[in-house]
């Protein structure tokens, strides 16, 4: 799929969505994140949405080097919308719309998180508590970490997470709003180490 097809049904009392989007086959290069919108406008009194997206292989168009405007879809309010997780996040141009989208409205928004860590970090660290995690082993397999233990981040994945940082800075810090809880979710030190 590339995108999120339009909903015309209503969720007129969903208040917790959590969607996930996991493995190598899940998401399209192409997929647009910024169609998941539909499932905000579609449920009216969303309080918190955790948008998880995890695949082997980032690839994307990213916003990093991209001189071309941000798209913007017409104003709707999420005014219940209180807490917002994206797990996962990249430098994808459209993940990123998606977050502007969502600060830009999302009357309520007290906690805002982006955790460009792809689950690598240990359980203090983790942007949602879960008690399962998946990765990818070097073979390929999909397999379930155990609670305590650092999912490590290699090459690409350590790259993809500094350009998300660098994606966040430019695009997404100075436009939230006073009084929002911002949480930035970064590689452990430990993954971190050997790339600096």
């Amino acid at each position: 799929m590339e995108s999120t097809p339009m909903l015309s049904s209503k969720f007129l009392h969903l208040k917790y969505l959590h969607i996930s989007l996991i493995g190598k086959q899940a998401i399209s290069p192409a997929y647009d994140y910024l169609s998941l919108v539909s499932f905000l406008e579609a449920s009216p009194c969303l309080e918190t949405f955790i948008f998880e997206v995890q695949q082997p292989d980032m690839k994307h168009d990213s916003i990093i080097g991209d001189s071309s405007p941000l798209r913007r879809l017409p104003q709707h309010s999420h005014n219940n919308l209180k807490s917002v997780t994206i797990i996962g996040f990249c430098s994808a141009k459209s993940l990123v719309e998606l977050a502007c989208h969502i600060i830009e409205n999302a009357t309520s928004l007290e906690r805002l998180t982006l955790d460009t860590s792809h689950g690598c970090r240990s359980p203090g660290g983790r942007s949602v508590d879960k008690s399962d995690r998946w990765y990818y082993t070097v073979s390929g397999s999909l397999m379930v970490a155990p609670p305590d233990r650092c999912l490590p981040m290699w090459g690409r994945g350590i790259e993809e997470s500094l350009r998300a940082r660098s994606a966040i800075r430019k695009h997404i810090e100075w436009k939230l709003p006073f009084g929002v809880v911002f949480k930035i979710v970064m590689p452990c030190s430990r993954c971190l180490m050997p790339n600096f």
